[in-house]
């Protein structure tokens, strides 16, 4: 069974990640692309609140953004009122064939339900030359999370909805774009010890995906555990190691 995310439920608490961890690297990666290129139209797929795009509108570039979570879209209109922002499915791109010189989607591809058939909309609205850039992490090669630890099933769970970039690589060749490069762009690294790590704030139920799929009764069975271990061994360590990848790929002249 597929998992969907609710995102309009998520939406008015989703920027306080960013207060906590501005991903910096992953900004500058895109930054970085953007200026490096002859680009002229962007489209965000999975844009959430426009906390990517926000940070490209210095680039003086085109910028559209695309979400299928209305209460996301509200909250990236209210507060940045110059986007071109769209209510739409990432599988079923609402534009013509060659229409932007750069699509990018950051720490979303995994809640699209079909990769494969996002890939060739990406493919088919791309000018030729044009790129993608693929921001994630790859749960099949990094798993020193401790959330996967202590709730069931949240490791199985995105394994599966994750594409490796392994995968990831072999869709966009498959759908006819060339792969330039898959990097490192980010770590994001923390160690509480005992009862700080409830002093974190992704172990709150609706700050992330894998622990907002869960039920009520799941969750809190997974709080338990920790309690647990913490009343046997008050010096437990639980670490996150947490990598994002850059995927890049482009359609060739």
């Amino acid at each position: 069974m597929e998992l969907k995310t609710n995102y309009n439920e998520i939406a008015p608490a989703y920027d306080e990640r960013y207060k906590l961890n501005y991903l910096t690297g992953v900004e500058k990666s895109l930054s970085d692309v953007v200026s490096g290129q002859k680009i002229n139209l962007i489209l965000e797929v999975g844009c959430g609140t426009g906390r990517w795009l926000k940070a490209l509108t210095s680039s003086g570039k085109k910028l559209f953004g695309l979400d299928y979570s209305t209460g996301m879209l509200k909250i990236a209109a209210n507060e940045q009122k110059y986007l071109y922002l769209i209510n739409a499915d990432a599988c079923n791109l609402p534009f013509s064939k060659n229409t932007f010189d750069m699509i990018f989607c950051v720490n979303a591809i995994h809640h699209f339900p079909d990769k494969e058939k996002f890939i060739s909309e990406v493919f088919r609205t791309l000018t030729a030359g044009g790129l993608i850039c693929i921001y994630s992490v790859d749960p099949h090669i990094d798993n020193s999370w401790y959330v996967y630890e202590y709730f069931d099933n949240v490791y199985k769970n995105d394994q599966r909805r994750f594409p490796s970039l392994t995968e990831t690589q072999m869709i966009c060749e498959m759908a006819g774009l060339h792969t330039e490069e898959q990097t490192v762009v980010e770590e994001v690294y923390s160690e509480r010890v005992g009862k700080e790590v409830f002093s974190d704030p992704f172990l709150k139920k609706h700050m992330n995906s894998q622990l907002a799929n869960l039920s009520e009764e799941e969750y809190q069975k997974g709080i338990d555990k920790i309690k647990n271990k913490i009343s046997v061994e008050p010096e437990t360590k639980f670490i996150t190691d947490i990598k994002f990848y850059l995927t890049k790929a482009r359609k060739e002249i």
